[in-house]
């Protein structure tokens, strides 16, 4: 018997955080970033903090690398922490380790809304690499809705992460760990929220996958 129509019930806020980068990426820039601040408060050492931070980059590489994770990933994710650390002793200060991620981060948010300009919305390319059976998602009026929809949101949660962290960033002093905490506040509530949301507009959009073809009987 051939299956029945295929909905997005199988579709979760972790899996689709997932086709955006996951947990893993997440891992990879909060956890050098945390043991650098910390190691830099409590030794008072910039140079002590940024080699401690590349060594646990360099640890996570190859834990990724162990895992025969996709490189690309892998690799943006300690090339990220280079360029943090280049920026931090530049700068001289503990902040200047986050700079590059807020850039980074409001690039992001410049990019969803250009997805959104040329009709092509972040969500739903990122659907379509999570699950080949949503690259059809531009032909089902209420699921290119969602996609646009949830491709703005994403958007702004980016901005909101980026202004706020810049912020604070701009304030006088090194707040390094000012920075660490909030970061972290605005930005995993906002990857969250975003994430349930997106999963309920697709859920809500209408769509069914089209069914899987009955496989041919074999001779006898």
């Amino acid at each position: 018997m051939p299956d029945g129509p295929r909905t997005s019930d199988d579709l979760s806020p972790t899996a689709f955080s997932e086709a955006l980068g996951g947990g893993r990426g997440l891992l990879d820039s909060a956890l050098p970033a945390t043991v650098f601040v910390l190691v830099r408060i409590a030794t008072g050492s910039l140079g002590t903090a940024i080699a401690v931070a590349l060594a646990t980059g360099a640890v996570l590489l190859a834990v990724r690398l162990r895992r025969g994770e996709p490189l690309q990933q892998v690799g943006s994710g300690f090339f990220g922490l280079v360029l943090a650390v280049v920026v931090a002793r530049a700068t001289g200060t503990g902040k200047g380790f986050f700079l590059p991620g807020i850039l980074t981060t409001a690039l992001t948010g410049l990019g969803f809304v250009v997805s959104l300009a040329v009709r092509r919305p972040a969500v739903g390319l990122a659907l379509a690499a999570y699950d080949g059976k949503y690259a059809g998602w531009r032909d089902h009026p209420g699921l290119r809705r969602a996609c646009q929809t949830a491709t703005a949101v994403w958007a702004v949660t980016f901005f909101v992460r980026a202004g706020v962290a810049y912020w604070v960033y701009s304030l006088p002093g090194d707040r390094d760990g000012l920075l660490l905490v909030v970061v972290n506040a605005v930005k995993w509530p906002l990857i969250g929220g975003a994430a349930l949301l997106t999963v309920l507009l697709v859920k809500r959009s209408g769509w069914t996958a089209p069914a899987l073809a009955e496989p041919e009987p074999e001779p006898a």
